[in-house]
């Protein structure tokens, strides 16, 4: 089986001029693909944590070219940083599928959905010591070792989605699975739908961020973690964040072949 990714990043409203916090690659030759989310908070410490998340992207994509797995690339790629003092923090998401099986590893609350026959089959947790603070590669935080790493089965016509909290802080399940139900499993040019949906998926994402009238699934959850009332008026509003989000379609070799 074969995968073809697509990628569309947009940084949160004033993060526009350097490009955010968040890293990402795609590798259609290695049937790989990773998000890593800077974690924002260290800007108030004057540190650009995007800069960390973006290298170590780079760096695990080109040890996986090399035949590493997830793990052991992003194990790679963090030994090779070289600056170990202030350089913020990052979570993670790296998923290569390998024969029918997808390999991951996460660290944090970048995470992964699993499309299948028009229902989430796959949808990871997001990785947190409390609600909003999530496990973290960098600067006094937690190790690689602390990453969880599973593997999923996949089969063909299925969608793999790879996004920063961005994404599922804004937009709920269903909705995410009703974008990517309304296009066609397959293509003739199977990059440009992957591309599609990763563009209309981000694009709902930031517009929700920015709504001061949508009650979110970020607002949702601490509402059931008991930190905010229900329609609290004061939990309005989207999540502004830097938003990534990877689409990988599954095709059988046969097909995109032919």
């Amino acid at each position: 089986m074969q995968v073809f990714w697509g990628v569309r990043n947009i940084p949160r409203f004033d993060k526009k001029q350097d490009g955010g916090d968040d890293g990402w690659f795609i590798n259609d030759e290695s049937n790989a693909a990773g998000v890593a989310d800077g974690v924002g908070s260290w800007r108030k410490r004057g540190i650009k944590a995007g800069g960390f998340a973006r290298s170590m992207m780079s760096k695990t994509n080109n040890r996986i070219e090399q035949g590493m797995n997830p793990y052991d690339a992003l194990q790679s790629a963090f030994a090779d940083w070289e600056d170990k003092t202030s350089y913020g923090s990052t979570t993670f998401c790296v998923a290569q599928l390998l024969k029918d099986v997808l390999y991951v590893a996460q660290l944090g609350d970048t995470c992964i959905l699993v499309q299948r026959n028009g229902r989430v089959v796959y949808q990871s947790n997001e990785q947190e010591h409390l609600f909003n603070v999530p496990y973290q590669l960098g600067s006094g935080n937690e190790s690689l070792e602390d990453s969880w790493r599973y593997q999923i089965s996949l089969l063909p016509g299925d969608t793999i989605i790879i996004a920063s909290d961005g994404l599922f802080n804004n937009l709920y399940r269903s909705r995410i699975l009703s974008i990517i139900n309304s296009y066609p499993i397959e293509s003739e040019t199977p990059n440009s739908l992957s591309q599609n949906i990763a563009d209309q998926l981000a694009s709902e994402a930031y517009d929700q961020s920015m709504s001061n009238k949508h009650w979110s699934p970020f607002a949702q959850r601490s509402y059931e973690m008991g930190i905010a009332e229900a329609f609290d008026v004061a939990q309005l509003g989207g999540k502004p964040d830097d938003i990534t989000v990877v689409v990988g379609r599954v095709l059988s070799e046969d097909v995109w072949r032919d």
